[in-house]
């Protein structure tokens, strides 16, 4: 037997079935990836617009600068004022804090030039921003 010819039978097989199963799934995926980012934009969208409503919010940027505790309070503020109400049969709902950080989009930039140290004292200055999501009750 020659060399090319043992090279040969030792050559691994990438069979038809395999690749049109990876196919099927890298499609799979990438379809997920789509309807789990336009479902990320639409709860995005419905957040803010009941966190316009509820809390006299007006933007994302508003919200995320609000800790917890200034979510309760205007929460509870603004509903006792009368500035919104449940709708009859409505489930009960909260904002509830799903992040919170310090996130600087130049901090990596800032490491590269001026080092970790004083990138890491900017980021300490930086105000918290925070993240929540809609709990609703389930009836």
């Amino acid at each position: 037997m020659t060399a090319a010819a043992a090279s040969l039978k030792s050559a691994a097989i990438v069979t038809k079935d395999e690749l049109l199963e990876i196919a099927k799934w890298e499609r799979k995926f990438a379809d997920a990836k789509k309807a789990a980012s336009e479902a990320e934009r639409e709860v995005e969208f419905l957040r803010i617009q009941l966190a316009e409503k509820v809390l006299g919010v007006r933007s994302k940027e508003h919200l995320k600068g609000l800790d917890p505790a200034e979510v309760q309070k205007l929460f509870a503020t603004r509903l006792t004022a009368g500035h919104w109400k449940l709708e009859r049969g409505a489930p009960a709902f909260v904002f509830v804090k799903s992040n919170e950080g310090r996130y600087p989009a130049w901090a990596q930039l800032y490491v590269g030039a001026m080092g970790e140290t004083a990138a890491a004292r900017i980021k300490a200055e930086t105000p918290v921003s925070y993240s929540y999501t809609v709990q609703v009750a389930e009836k």
